[in-house]
């Protein structure tokens, strides 16, 4: 790991040596500078951490740590100065400085300040990194798919977008209804804030208000603490309802009284909490249907279906499956440690066949089980489930126009080996005479197609069944 670089700039030459001293003792790289000109120009070097004088010569430090928070916000800057002034101070701060110092400067105190402005830097610097991984991770381009169905899905995003609308998302399970709840917090003007879900069907409906809503201490039996709950952690983000569906008619209630009154209180409590949250639902079940059926609030319906969104299930997008297939292999190119690329035509048409009933999460599952099947650098028919084997067998077959002269003949091979080459038994099976089925069978030379059958026809000549 490089060492961290840091920045010390005071026209204080002496200053400048046991700064630099300092630093150095800690193994750190430092480049210093007498003016804050200097330093400016040197910040295409990325410092980790700048120590700066305020009183200098030329430019002055609070107009240097002004122009420093433009070229780069996040970098600790702290502020050395001999004036201990109270207004000085106030002014740093407000202009971005992470501390404040006055000469004579302590060492052990500015020793642990940088180490503390350093943890600090790393820990903007990896959050930013998981917020563009968790953007990349769920932008646009990571729901896939060419067809009608898909542009019309992110249609439906783009609009919603940088809106607080409610959100509900309708689909089969495995369609991808998470990814798409995903896909509208990290591009929208909430992606800052957290993204809390929260499954209703795997919570029991005697807890899902503590776990929505959180309690105070003595609440009930057990709650030795306050806790808060998933609404509050999601303040100035998304709370994702998967499975609404699923939720307790009590929990329906304060929900629906939240989302017209927008504050709650905790279980045990009187304070009114305010939250500035985005709820966007998701249900495998129509939940119309489940109004109806009076397992759902009418009202809690409309508060959130305000905009609905469908995530059509596998079978209705059959021109998606092939893009699908390919990006699965590359997903799982590292994990299977296989540079396979390619699916065969007969496996492709296996794939676009079969209806998929789990299904994007099971064609996923499907493509990384071929992968650990597959012998070499191709997915061919062998490496799928027998169910997509049979399902691609019928298909075709019910696609052929076959004749019917090929019809009686299986069926002649059939009845003959279900009964083992018995003439007699045969005939009797396909309901016709031993005479007819001698005849037919002489006609499709069955004793030269299938030499197995020569015995049988043999029997049937003994027995006198000719012509």
């Amino acid at each position: 790991m490089d060492k961290a670089l840091i920045f010390v700039v005071d026209d204080d030459a002496s200053t400048r040596r046991l700064l630099r001293h300092w630093l150095e003792k800690e193994d750190y790289r430092v480049l210093d500078f007498e003016s804050g000109e200097e330093c400016l120009r040197m910040m295409d070097r990325e410092p980790s951490a700048i120590c700066l004088d305020i009183v200098m010569h030329g430019m002055d430090g609070i107009e240097v740590l002004k122009r420093i928070k433009k070229i780069n916000s996040d970098v600790p800057v702290i502020m050395i100065t001999a004036e201990d002034t109270v207004d000085t101070a106030v002014e740093a701060m407000r202009e971005g400085a992470y501390d404040y110092m006055v000469k004579p400067t302590d060492k052990v105190r500015f020793k642990t300040t940088v180490k503390r402005s350093l943890e600090n830097y790393a820990l903007i610097a990896e959050v930013k990194r998981i917020r563009r991984e968790l953007k990349k991770k769920y932008e646009f381009e990571n729901i896939i798919g060419k067809s009608r169905s898909v542009q019309r899905l992110f249609d439906q995003i783009d609009k919603v977008l940088n809106t607080n609308i409610t959100v509900l998302i309708e689909g089969k399970t495995g369609t991808g209804k998470e990814l798409v709840a995903k896909a509208i917090h990290y591009n929208s003007n909430r992606k800052r804030g957290p993204f809390v879900d929260i499954n209703c069907g795997a919570i029991p409906e005697n807890l899902q208000e503590s776990e929505f809503f959180g309690f105070e201490k003595g609440a009930f039996t057990g709650a030795t603490h306050a806790k808060k709950g998933k609404l509050e952690t999601a303040h100035e983000g998304t709370l994702f309802l998967d499975e609404i569906s699923d939720m307790g008619k009590q929990t329906q209630v304060k929900l629906l009284r939240f989302l017209q009154e927008k504050n709650f209180e905790r279980i045990g409590g009187r304070k009114k909490i305010e939250v500035s949250v985005r709820i966007i639902s998701a249900t495998n079940r129509m939940l119309k249907d489940a109004v109806k059926e009076g397992d759902f609030r009418e009202d809690l319906y409309y508060r959130l279906a305000v905009y609905p969104i469908y995530v059509p299930p596998l079978r209705e997008r059959k021109d998606d499956i092939p893009i699908l297939a390919t990006h699965f292999l590359k997903k799982y190119q590292d994990e299977t440690s296989k540079e396979i690329n390619t699916i065969s035509n007969e496996a492709m048409e296996a794939l676009t066949i079969y209806r998929w009933p789990g299904n994007v999460r099971e064609l996923e599952n499907t493509i990384y089980r071929a992968m650990v099947s597959a012998d070499s650098d191709i997915i061919d028919i062998n490496c799928l489930p027998e169910a997509l084997q049979e399902e691609r067998l019928i298909e075709v077959d019910s696609q052929k126009i076959i004749r019917l002269s090929d019809i009686e003949k299986k069926a002649l091979v059939n009845a003959l080996k279900a009964t083992e080459g018995n003439i007699t038994q045969a005939a009797k099976a396909l309901n016709i005479g031993r005479n007819t089925l001698y005849r037919k069978l002489l006609r499709y030379q069955l004793h030269k197609t299938y030499p197995e059958l020569t015995k049988s026809m043999s029997k049937a000549k003994n027995r006198g069944m000719s012509e």
